[in-house]
């Protein structure tokens, strides 16, 4: 991955309601505009992703 894919990435702020950039540390990433603790999805796509994922894993074994 290249620096510029880095500099690009976007996780979910629950404070803001949108992706946004963010400050990583160790243990969690940090929203640059309120300061608050990002993730990856928001709670919507979370259940997206994982309906898809239990879908798809009877399709492959």
């Amino acid at each position: 991955m290249a620096d510029t894919e880095f500099y690009r990435e976007l996780k979910w702020c629950d404070a803001c309601r949108k992706q946004v950039r963010f400050l990583m540390s160790v243990n969690h990433s940090f929203c640059v505009q309120c300061g608050g603790k990002v993730r990856m999805f928001s709670r919507e796509e979370s259940l997206r992703f994982a309906e898809t994922v239990q879908r798809h894993r009877w399709q492959a074994s």
